[in-house]
Parts: C-alpha cells; structure tokens; sequence
C-alpha cells in the first residue's frame, strides 16, 4: 500500500491542545478520546473548573499562555520541577494565573470548541470526521515551539527546551536525509521558517525553500515534490492582500488557520496527484491549553540533556535537567488521504519524529529502517497503517458552510500590539539571518532588534529580510 502514496504533505500549526480543539467532538458514536464535560482543574483558591465548549475564535488568551517548559510540569504535575507527587494533569489554570494574574482570567484556559458551531473550526472537524482522528499524537517535548519544530525537522532539539531563537548549528535533517537517497523536499513558507537559520542550508536557500503561492502552484501543475512541510504564516501584516496570520497561535483568530487548513486540502484534493497523497495536519505543540490526557514515555534521540530548562523562572528547588525520555502534551492530529477509511479513529500514540518515519518507508525502499536521524524516529510509530482501503475513495467532501466572515486581518487584531515570545524570537533568528549578510545586502536599516516593537514592524521586517536572504528568485521546480 505504501507504494501508492507518492507525496507525503505535512502542514504544522501553533499551539492548540487537542481536547481544546477537538475533545467534544467525542459522543458514543464516534468514541474519540475527547472530553466527557466532567473534567475539571482548580484554580488556586481551590475552586473546581469545568471543561467548557464556548471558546471565542479569538481574544480569550491574551496574555498568551505559558508553554516553556517548568509551564507544561506545572500542567503536568502541578509542581515546576515535574515530580509526580499528586494528580497529573490538574495544573493548568494555576499555570495560566501565573501569566494572567487574575485568578478569573485564567479559568478561560479550560475553553474548548464546540465541533457544532459551523463558525469557528469547522474545516478541521469535518476532515477528522472524514478521514483518520489521531487521539494519542504529542508534542515530541514538553516545551515550546521551537524545540518542537526542530523535532519535526530533524528528530532532535539537540538538547534544548528554551526558546532561545537561535538555531544555526541544527543538526542533519529530514530533507537532507531523503536528497541523499535521491527523493525531493521543500518547505514551503508563509511569512517565515526557523529551517532557513540552518547552517546547512546556508548556501543554496533556493534548493530547500518555496512560498505557500508556489505550494498552491505545484499542486495544480503536479510537481510536488515527494515530501512538503507547509508553515503557516505567523504574524499579521498590512501590506495588502490576503495576509492574516494564519498559524492559529493564541491570540491570532482560529478561522484564518482552519481556512488555510482546508485550503491546503482543497488545493491537493483538486490536483492531479490527489490518489498518491497523504497529508497530515498536526500542531507543534499545546500552547498552554487543557487536554486530560497523561503524556507517555519515550526514548532520548541522541544522548543530549536539557539543562538551561529555568526560562527565568526560579524556584526552589531550581528546576533539574531534562533528559527527553517523556513525550509533551497531546495535540491536535489529522491524517487525510483518499485510501483512509471515513471516520477512522486511532490510538496509537505518534509524535511529530513519526512524520520523519513515515517519509523514510514510504521513499527510502527496502533499507528505509537503517536510514535514520535519531534514535527517535528510528523508533517511532509510522501511520502508513492506516492506508487500508483497496481502491481509493472517489468522494469528495464539501464543508457545510463558507468561510465568508473571515477578514484577511479581522477586526480582533491590533497590529500595533506586542509581540508574543513567538514572534520575538522570529524577529531575532531574521535578525541573526541579516546580520550574516554581506553589508550591501543589508537593506532593512534596522540596526537593533529593540527597533522592532509591534506585530506591524515584525511582519515588515521579516518580509524585507526573506528578500535579501533569498535573492532573485530562483526556484528550482520540484525541489
């Protein structure tokens, strides 16, 4: 069956839980692990918090809440030192009061969707309906996004869990490992990618890196390569056009990320290699959000330790060291090809290294178990198994509303309001990218990153440095 899928898509956005995007989509007939309305947390008055299905598309987590790593052992364990003396899974709103300090502001941290609700995330609760729900997918380390991401990209976070931007000295990736085997990759960009920091891909950008525009190009035209990463745009911008940001990063408005998650589906779907794709639409880590569910262990990729894990927290006593043997919480996880049954649901438990599996048997032949990273994704689970149909499904699933109420940057947004840690650490790595630049290169005039104080002054700086990074364009189509 693997020889059937050609293409493998993976599309990675921000910072959603899955029991906050999808638990109440579970019912008895259709028995995902998701929430019951029961489950609750106190907040530090001891009160109880229950579940509940009335999250806003946007403005319910500003302040954005806490994701770095003592954040998720408070969520986990409810102790910033992630030992496991009490309940597990009961400290998220007192990690969010930590943040919010308010005591009713962060009760809203146990929001979550209602699937019913046609307005909000509808794309992403018809195509779990419509294709696999992954109910046991975690983030590969309980921090945030970038250690996240860099798992996705290369198996390993070389031993970090901070959010410290820079990540020149990555080590070997998945694109590098599949182009040595003779198969294509391209990340496709919105905005921006953290890969092009990469010190590997230094000298040849245009080999590695494409625009979402040429994504939705290749589509049409058949020329996508065997396997894509799509990154969605992280800032808003006022430049014109359609250019919300679309990550769905709190506090950014949920309906411009499921509107890009249906439109890369639509774009595939409506292609000529539609019968060789998969795609899998999956979230780099939790952002702070409920879920109940207990994350599993798992096996340390490289011998690394995290020790700079306090992010200026401190405590007594001092947080220790991180050896990775324990998976981050449970997100959000679609799998979507037209050989997966309707209405599949499967527990197995994934994390994002399995994305790097999964390219490696479906391209790299019958050695494909001895062509590996990191211990991580040589062991991890691969989804091929779910490719079970004998003849793939001729349907074509429509959803049940428009997304007509979606403003390419809704009224919501302020463009003049500070950045998320996110995003300052987007402007640091663009920073970091320019300043190794030839100087007649250099065309922004930003001489300090304290220049940039805005989500309008990040989109704009961000979207001059691409331009000096990549140069004339030059695309290699199919690369």
């Amino acid at each position: 069956m693997t020889g059937k899928i050609k293409h493998l898509v993976c599309l990675m956005m921000e910072n959603r839980s899955f029991d906050h995007m999808l638990g109440f989509m579970a019912t008895p007939q259709y028995p995902v692990d998701g929430l019951t309305g029961a489950e609750f947390c106190r907040d530090s008055t001891g009160e109880p918090v229950k579940v509940s299905d009335d999250a806003a598309v946007a403005g319910d987590f500003t302040p954005d809440p806490g994701h770095h790593y003592p954040d998720v052992n408070m969520q986990i364990f409810g102790n910033y030192q992630g030992s496991p003396a009490g309940p597990l899974m009961q400290g998220f709103v007192k990690a969010y009061e930590q943040h919010t300090h308010s005591v009713p502001k962060s009760h809203r941290i146990m929001r979550c969707y209602d699937p019913a609700d046609p307005h909000k995330i509808p794309a992403i609760v018809k195509l779990a309906k419509e294709y696999a729900n992954c109910d046991r997918w975690f983030s590969s380390a309980p921090g945030p996004t970038l250690p996240n991401r860099a798992f996705l990209h290369a198996a390993t976070s070389i031993g970090r869990v901070d959010m410290n931007p820079i990540w020149r000295n990555m080590s070997k990736t998945v694109y590098e490992l599949l182009d040595e085997n003779g198969v294509t990759s391209t990340i496709y960009y919105s905005d921006w990618t953290v890969a092009m920091t990469f010190k590997n891909f230094a000298s040849n950008q245009s080999k590695w890196f494409a625009t979402f525009d040429d994504f939705l190009e290749d589509c049409e035209h058949g020329r996508l390569p065997s396997y894509s990463l799509i990154e969605p745009r992280y800032n808003d911008c006022d430049g014109g056009g359609n250019c919300g940001a679309c990550d769905q990063h709190p506090d950014h408005d949920i309906r411009a990320g499921d509107r890009l998650i249906w439109n890369v589906y639509d774009a595939l779907r409506n292609g000529p290699a539609w019968e060789n794709t998969l795609l899998a639409v999956i979230y780099d880590e939790h952002g702070g959000l409920y879920d109940h569910v207990t994350p599993p262990g798992t096996v340390n990729p490289d011998g690394k330790i995290a020790t700079n894990v306090s992010e200026n927290i401190k405590t007594d006593p001092p947080i220790p060291s991180f050896d990775f043997t324990r998976l981050g919480v449970r997100v959000p996880a679609i799998l979507i090809s037209p050989w997966i049954e309707k209405s599949t649901i499967d527990h197995t438990v994934y994390d994002h290294t399995s994305v790097i599996a999964t390219a490696r048997k479906l391209f790299l032949g019958d050695q494909w178990q001895d062509k590996f990273l990191t211990e991580r994704d040589r062991r991890a689970n691969t989804f091929d198994h779910l490719l079970t149909r004998t003849e793939p499904r001729d349907d074509a699933p429509e959803l049940d509303t428009a997304f007509d109420d979606v403003d390419p940057v809704p009224p919501l947004v302020s463009l003049d309001k500070p950045l998320t840690v996110h995003q300052q650490a987007l402007v640091e790595q663009a920073f970091d990218m320019e300043q190794h630049l030839p100087a007649e290169r250099r065309k922004s005039g930003i001489t300090a990153i304290g220049q940039i104080r805005t989500e309008r002054d990040a989109s704009n700086y961000i979207r001059l440095v691409v331009e000096e990074v990549m140069g004339p364009r030059k695309r290699v189509v199919g690369q």
